[in-house]
């Protein structure tokens, strides 16, 4: 389908145009048509398919249809987080510049003067429930005006709304919604909580079921993948099981294996770039930033007790590929059920006026924080579970990072013994996800081999048939979690004594001491520098997140770990590094023989002269011959340091012999 054929404004089609975006995903072609007939809808499509376009899009052309001019408040869009917040008013001022500046867009997520921003809001703002509801409360927002303006209501990410604590702000929010105005509802998932927000908000909404498989007309496949949790075909889910033995010495020597382990993906470039490693809090998270500091991996940390802004920039230097490395915390909202009740106090201190900080002076988490949900990560090659989540749809979250788009990309969870029982659920999970995806597949193939016998080509029936085998194979590579091919015993197990040693220093006090320092620092660009970057945009390219935090200390890096000598690394990995070095073994075969069976902890190895063998024992000759260029060596040192200090000669007495 053409984006002609959705019916949209000439001013979109012509901003669309303008972007380079040739063809609506297939999410898009089934939900703008339906959303432009004006009915409230319910649509459920997988993470990275489009969803903000097939939302905003709509919103946009009912907008410029009303012909209300600039008046504020057009389109309402909810969302769950503030991180989400900026990301979808920044798709949406994208468009709206292209369409010529007739439109603008909103973002009301900040710490700052509600009435202002309520004030000078664009046609299209997008903010979360607690805060519309906040502008409900001051008066900022009045019923009034949403009767007279608001045209379109999104609520995205809509099964995490509630899960947010956002429950009592949506109920405060709904009688005001004009019965004019069009209510859109997207999710990736089913849950109870998008049945209540449905019953509470839409008014008879039309359900789309957008799961991959409904585009192709295949509606139990798509129940059927819904039902497994919505996991991406492209993204290929490989595990690293931790030693049985780790479990004998607690959670500690669990973490201690996880990150030998992540060191040798990264060290040992088995991994493609651009990485991004999830933890479940940000201890954790800045115990792994400092682990990897102490070998040269310089990575950012994303995490909730950071200020607004400071995150903001994080994700933007991430998407703009200035570092490749990204550690993200998920632990405001780990659990879709729960967390409730604890979102639900968070919500009150909100409403009593509680700041961002708790007794003591501790900086307390942002309750709006989240990135593993409808962040557009661009460019994610390999997201890499280091703590596993609480549910298996939290999973297919987090690796929807990646994949998106169209684009492969590849999931690595590490798999302690305790995360046995999880491991069991998530694989019966991508098991039902693949099952049901081949049976689409076979669906396609079949009313291609029947189209293509109507019309008497045969040669063409058997091409779609390979091209739906090879599609097949890819879900195939994606069903389950595949042991990792590269990573081998031998090449982690020659990691161990450094990684360990780390691991030790790294105390409790240390990553107080640098969350403290972090915290200090992005305060610090955060707020003081606020006004010096709004009139010198360009220096805040100099920002840098991923600066090492542990430059003194315990967990200071040392030069020698940061670079892997050829002794620990396992020759026997296959093919080629995802950074283009050679992989079948670091030194050619000749060299090699001569060196095997020597243990390089006794010193290094003497390199042997021409057609004898290493660590060879010297003739009398050749000793005779070193001390003898020892001698000369220190002969010329004591002549060099006495030429630099010879007295100066006598400038006046020579002058007066030349006379």
């Amino acid at each position: 389908m053409a984006w002609d054929a959705t019916g949209l404004d000439p001013r979109l089609l012509r901003a669309l145009s303008k972007r380079g975006f040739e063809q609506p995903t297939p999410v898009q072609a089934e939900a703008i048509p339906r959303a432009l007939e004006g009915r409230d809808i319910v649509a459920r499509a997988r993470t990275g398919s489009g969803k903000t376009l097939a939302y905003l899009l709509p919103a946009l052309h009912r907008v410029l249809s009303a012909g209300k001019g600039r008046a504020g408040w057009q389109a309402l869009v909810l969302v769950p987080t503030r991180e989400l917040c900026e990301q979808v008013r920044e798709e949406a001022a994208a468009v709206a510049a292209a369409c010529g500046g007739e439109l603008s867009a909103t973002a009301i997520a900040g710490d700052g003067p509600l009435r202002a921003a309520a004030a000078t809001a664009g046609q299209v703002v997008v903010t979360t429930p607690a805060k519309a509801a906040q502008a409900l409360r001051e008066g900022v927002l009045t019923a009034r005006m949403l009767e007279e303006r608001l045209q379109v209501l999104v609520l995205d990410e809509a099964d995490l709304l509630l899960s947010y604590g956002y429950e009592e702000d949506v109920a405060a929010l709904a009688p005001q919604i004009p019965r004019s105005c069009q209510c859109l509802l997207m999710s990736a998932t089913s849950s109870d909580d998008v049945d209540r927000l449905t019953k509470l908000v839409l008014h008879n909404p039309l359900t789309l079921n957008l799961l991959g498989a409904a585009t192709s007309g295949d509606q139990a496949g798509a129940a059927a993948a819904a039902a497994a949790g919505g996991a991406a075909a492209e993204i290929e889910h490989l595990r690293i099981d931790m030693p049985a033995g780790c479990a004998s010495g607690g959670p500690a020597a669990e973490t201690a294996e996880k990150l030998l382990h992540l060191l040798a993906l990264l060290k040992l470039n088995l991994v493609q770039r651009k990485v991004l490693v999830f933890v479940n809090d940000a201890e954790a998270g800045m115990r792994a930033r400092l682990f990897l500091e102490a070998f040269g991996v310089r990575a950012a940390l994303l995490n909730a007790e950071l200020p607004l802004n400071s995150r903001h920039h994080i994700l933007q230097e991430f998407n703009k590929g200035l570092f490749d490395y990204l550690i993200a915390t998920d632990d405001v909202h780990g659990s879709a059920a729960g967390d409730a009740a604890a979102a639900g106090g968070a919500k009150q201190q909100r409403r009593k006026g509680g700041g961002s900080k708790e007794k003591g002076g501790k900086r307390k988490k942002d309750e709006e924080f989240g990135v593993t949900r409808g962040i557009d990560f661009k460019g994610v090659r390999t997201v890499i579970n280091f703590d596993m989540p609480t549910s298996t749809q939290g999973y297919v979250h987090r690796v929807g990072r990646t994949g998106r788009a169209g684009q492969s990309g590849t999931a690595i969870s590490l798999l302690a013994p305790s995360d046995a029982a999880f491991a069991a659920e998530l694989e019966a999970m991508l098991q039902a996800t693949s099952s049901s995806g081949e049976q689409g597949g076979d669906a396609d193939r079949q009313q291609a081999a029947a189209a293509a016998a109507a019309a008497g080509d045969v040669s063409d029936s058997g091409s779609d048939d390979e091209e739906g085998g090879s599609g097949r194979g890819r879900g195939g590579a994606a069903a389950g979690l595949q042991p990792h091919p590269r990573l081998t015993k031998k090449g982690v197990e020659g990691l161990r004594y450094r990684a360990e040693d780390v691991a030790r220093s790294i105390t409790k006090n240390v990553i107080k001491e640098a969350r403290a320092k972090e915290l200090k620092n992005e305060l610090l660009n955060s707020q003081r520098l606020a006004a010096f970057f709004e009139e010198h945009p360009q220096d805040l390219n100099l920002l840098k997140h991923d600066k090492p935090l542990a430059a003194t200390g315990a967990a200071a890096a040392a030069a020698h770990l940061k670079h892997i000598p050829a002794y620990l690394r396992d020759p026997t990995l296959q093919g080629r590094s995802f950074v283009g070095n050679a992989g079948r073994g670091v030194l050619p075969a000749r060299k090699r023989r001569k060196t095997e069976g020597l243990d390089p902890v006794k010193g290094f190895v003497r390199a042997p002269r021409k057609g004898g063998e290493a660590n060879e024992e010297e003739t009398e000759l050749e000793k005779a011959a070193a001390q003898w260029g020892k001698k000369q060596r220190k002969k010329a040192g004591k002549a060099a340091r006495a030429a630099e200090y010879a007295p100066k000669q006598n400038v006046r007495k020579n002058r007066g012999r030349k006379r």
